[in-house]
């Protein structure tokens, strides 16, 4: 994929981007839509942000349990 070159018009580039679809309750959505306008934020941008804070806190989480060792015990005779 070639770069993308902004000529001064329009709003800088996000980078490589990916489209994740997903359905939620109507209400779910409804509130997403109005936290997001309250932070000046679009619908995606704000979903982006939410899953990014809890991807990573997750992937730490994975890190951790990935690189955990069994700790020796041995059996009682």
């Amino acid at each position: 994929m070639s770069a993308v070159i902004n000529r001064g018009g329009g709003r800088p580039s996000k980078g490589l981007r990916k489209y994740i679809g997903f359905r939620t309750q109507a209400k779910t959505a409804e509130d997403v839509q109005m936290i997001a306008a309250a932070k000046g934020m679009t619908v995606t941008d704000y979903v982006s942000s939410a899953v990014d804070r809890s991807l990573r806190e997750d992937l730490a989480l994975l890190e951790h349990s990935v690189h955990q060792e069994e700790l020796p015990i041995r059996m009682a005779s």
